[in-house]
Parts: structure tokens; C-alpha cells; sequence
């Protein structure tokens, strides 16, 4: 499978609070029909507006929007980010989600990484 930039709406999502959910990949369709089906999850959506700050390997300060917030049915809340694996090791994705942790521990949330192959 390759992660075809195929830009799309998740119609009727049972666990958002929107009529549809926009994806930019189907890696991340795919994990909204995984979402909707997870009996331990009870709310999510991609429309957080969460940016969080980071320095990239030249030293540029940039933002980073992860995919999705995620409500579990015990109360927990998790950013979530969908990546294709053979992209987990790029020097700029390990600050990114170094910066997301730090964000989340900061919020007494978790953050999580779903890893995709092509």
C-alpha cells in the first residue's frame, strides 16, 4: 500500500462531533474506520487547531499539527499522529514528536504514534 496523498472526507463519522472528517492520506482514513470501531475510544476529530512549536535540524522554529485528538472512554486524552514507518527515523519527525510529548506531559495527556507501511 502507498500512502497516496489522496485528499478525502470521512463521511458521517459515529464518534465525531462533525458530519464528516477531512483526511489528507488514506493511511488516515483508514485509521478514522479504526477509531469509529475501537471500543475504548469515545470521541475524536482531526479539528483540534493544536500547533505545537519545534526547532527543525537547521534551527528554524516551525509548528506541528498532529492528526487527531482522542478522547478514550476512561477519560484520557491522546494526540494521535499516523506515519508511515519508513518515515519514523527522519531527524525532523523525531523532534516533532519529541516536541509533542513534552507538549502532552505538559497537559497530563499522551501521545501516540501509529506506525503505516507502504
Amino acid at each position: 500500500m502507498t500512502p497516496a496523498s489522496r485528499h478525502g472526507r470521512f463521511e458521517n463519522p459515529t464518534k465525531s462531533a462533525f458530519a464528516f472528517e477531512k483526511y489528507d492520506f488514506d493511511w488516515e482514513r483508514q485509521y478514522m474506520v479504526e477509531l469509529d470501531s475501537d471500543p475504548d475510544v469515545d470521541a475524536w476529530t482531526k479539528r483540534h487547531n493544536i500547533r505545537i512549536a519545534y526547532i527543525d535540524r537547521q534551527g528554524r522554529k516551525r509548528e506541528y499539527r498532529p492528526d487527531f485528538l482522542v478522547r478514550g472512554t476512561a477519560g484520557g486524552i491522546e494526540l494521535h499522529e499516523v506515519k508511515g514507518g519508513h518515515l519514523i527515523d527522519s531527524p525532523d519527525t523525531k523532534r516533532k514528536f519529541e516536541a509533542a510529548r513534552r507538549w502532552c506531559a505538559a497537559r497530563n495527556m499522551t501521545f501516540v504514534v501509529v506506525t503505516k507501511e507502504r
